[in-house]
């Protein structure tokens, strides 16, 4: 009897121990099934939280495709309204086909201290290397793909250089590319300049013989003269190269007041040696910037109408579109994004407002103001980078500065670095001119005697 009781089963095993294999049996089968539930509870709530993931991710590329395509049709519009931030990276890149050879390449994107900007560099006409000794007016520039192209209005030599290419990689030492005299008969020279590709087109008002507009081969620096049609070869004043812009193969050339050619002209530029004359409007006066967009043409000149608009959809006959002005003053220069003008006067000296912001979405109108401020000094030049206007300012006797403005809120325009950046102390008939490349501005400005200088201005500190 004892001998069956502690007796084994068909395994070998005693009854004892085939008690403990069964509840270590069930344990076993209880953390399987607890498993199995656990796993079940994971994927329906896994399952939900899926759900609620793809619903945000789907938002979220909803959102970001909105954004896309707005930053797509802004950049077609204007590329400037386009501010990317440089801590995103983006695999669709937005590019501004406009500047692959030639155009504005200044960043709208603000970097550094612009409250106190600095100058980083001087380039001064006097002793630099390469550059024969004597005075040189300078009157405008063109920075392009580190490379900056400065031209020369009035020499004290006759054959001394009027246009000058500088490499500006490395903008602590920029060093002379190259340079040429455009008329060797007199002292006088270039106004304006604009670059594309490889060619620079000038405004030249050097002598009505030379044309009133020569282009300038970068490669082999020879020049091809232009001359604008006549209409009236009796005319008591002949018009010279005042300023000049680019846009789609095609230039367009505003003169000095004539009585004997259209002071605005429009043309080809598709075969650059070989320019095709479209068609001229008559201003009535000196034009001292043109702004071309899309099918109209924004004209500053010292008449009445400070701001005229040419529609110039068929560029073989320009017409009257919209128009601004207060009277008093001249139109100086123009800087144009999205919808909105910033119109840079010379000072009337009445407390009017030299600078002013005017809304552009009906160019066919008379053009309503959105805001201004009395700068009670003549605006050279302007840029706009984002929510700052960098403003070129003054006069004969009174000098250049560099003066910043916030002008996001249109209503409240305030100045952004406390004291202006004083350029030249004592100033010159022949005017500063400024233009910008990625985050620096560069500035030409003439003393008392004529002598020029480039300035190289970074943000601070």
């Amino acid at each position: 009897m004892q001998a069956q009781l502690i007796g084994k089963n068909k395994k070998g095993l005693s009854r004892e121990q085939s008690r403990g294999f069964a509840t270590l049996e069930i344990l076993i089968a209880f953390m399987i099934l607890i498993l199995c539930i656990s796993a079940v509870i994971m994927v329906s709530f896994g399952n939900q939280s899926v759900v609620v993931d793809s619903q945000i991710s789907n938002e979220a590329i909803s959102k970001a495709q909105s954004l896309l395509e707005k930053a797509r049709a802004d950049s077609r519009f204007d590329f400037n309204l386009v501010n990317p931030f440089l801590s995103t990276a983006l695999a669709t890149l937005l590019t501004n086909p406009t500047v692959v050879n030639g155009g504005d390449t200044c960043s709208s994107v603000l970097v550094g201290d612009w409250k106190n900007p600095k100058i980083e560099n001087i380039i001064s006409f006097s002793g630099f290397s390469g550059i024969p000794v004597g005075t040189y007016a300078l009157t405008d520039i063109d920075v392009f793909k580190d490379k900056l192209y400065v031209t020369v209005g009035k020499t004290s030599d006759k054959t001394d250089p009027t246009f000058f290419v500088f490499d500006i990689l490395d903008p602590s030492n920029p060093t002379l590319l190259g340079k040429l005299d455009n008329d060797i008969d007199v002292i006088a020279g270039l106004n304006s300049a604009v670059v594309f590709g490889k060619y620079a087109f000038v405004a030249s008002a050097s002598s009505y013989s030379r044309g009133q507009m020569q282009v300038i081969d970068l490669d082999s620096m020879s020049v091809k003269t232009f001359k604008v049609p006549v209409l009236d070869p009796f005319g008591s004043s002949e018009g010279l190269g005042n300023s000049i812009f680019y846009d789609n193969k095609t230039i367009y050339l505003g003169l000095t007041k004539s009585n004997s050619e259209n002071e605005f002209n429009i043309i080809d530029v598709s075969d650059p040696l070989n320019p095709d004359y479209k068609a001229g409007y008559p201003v009535g006066n000196a034009i001292n910037a043109i702004v071309v967009r899309d099918k109209y043409a924004y004209i500053a000149s010292p008449n009445s109408e400070e701001l005229q608009i040419l529609n110039i959809n068929n560029p073989n006959v320009p017409t009257p579109a919209g128009r601004f002005g207060v009277g008093s003053g001249n139109g100086k220069s123009i800087w144009l994004i999205g919808d909105k003008i910033y119109f840079g006067r010379t000072t009337d000296g009445g407390g009017g407002e030299d600078f002013q912001i005017l809304n552009n979405a009906n160019s066919n109108i008379t053009l309503p103001k959105l805001g201004g401020a009395n700068i009670s000094s003549s605006v050279n030049g302007v840029i706009v980078r984002d929510y700052l206007s960098f403003l070129l300012t003054g006069t004969k006797g009174t000098g250049s500065k560099l003066q910043i403005f916030k002008t996001d809120d249109l209503s409240n325009i305030t100045s952004w670095n406390p004291t202006p950046l004083t350029l030249s102390s004592t100033g010159n008939v022949i005017e500063p001119s400024i233009d910008c490349e990625g985050n620096r501005l560069y500035v030409s400005s003439n003393d008392a005697s004529g002598q020029g200088s480039i300035y190289i201005i970074k943000p601070g500190p």
